[in-house]
């Protein structure tokens, strides 16, 4: 029978998750990896806008979908953190907020451009475009067009 392992899935701000999972597809930069419990200790960074699946029961007919954003993943003694720059559960996605949001971080990004290039005004761009494709992966995944 499959055993359980502890799982955490955070973002700098909260925890999106924390229990006991049986197994995890976790989204790695080199593509996606699967994780069950006395896994061999392992750190991978996290894809863009990756989809993170938690099977809840032993043969996966409850299962939990999270979306990450950057960041890294660590197992270490039966445990699996999940640490993304930004995540959310993928129920929780709001479409036509997300659009909004990112047509106006895009107005804003313009308007940025517009401007005389100095140091701040890149660094601003560059958090912003950050911003944007976190709202690009979003809307990728309720539109069916996620990895």
């Amino acid at each position: 029978m499959a055993e359980s392992f502890r799982c955490v899935v955070a973002i700098p701000t909260r925890e999106l998750f924390h229990g006991d999972v049986y197994y995890a597809d976790v989204p790695g930069s080199e593509g996606h990896y699967g994780v069950l419990s006395g896994h061999e200790s392992l750190v991978a960074l996290n894809k863009g806008g990756g989809q993170l699946v938690l099977w809840m029961d032993p043969d996966g007919n409850e299962k939990r979908t999270f979306l990450i954003h950057e960041g890294c993943a660590q197992v270490l003694h039966n445990h699996l953190s999940v640490l993304g720059r930004f995540g959310c559960d993928v129920d929780d996605i709001d479409r036509e907020s997300l659009q909004e949001k990112a047509d106006q971080l895009r107005l804003e990004i313009d308007a940025l451009r517009s401007q005389e290039q100095t140091d701040a005004r890149d660094v601003e761009i560059a958090n912003e475009e950050l911003y944007l494709s976190w709202y690009k992966a979003q809307l990728d995944y309720v539109s069916g067009n996620a990895s």
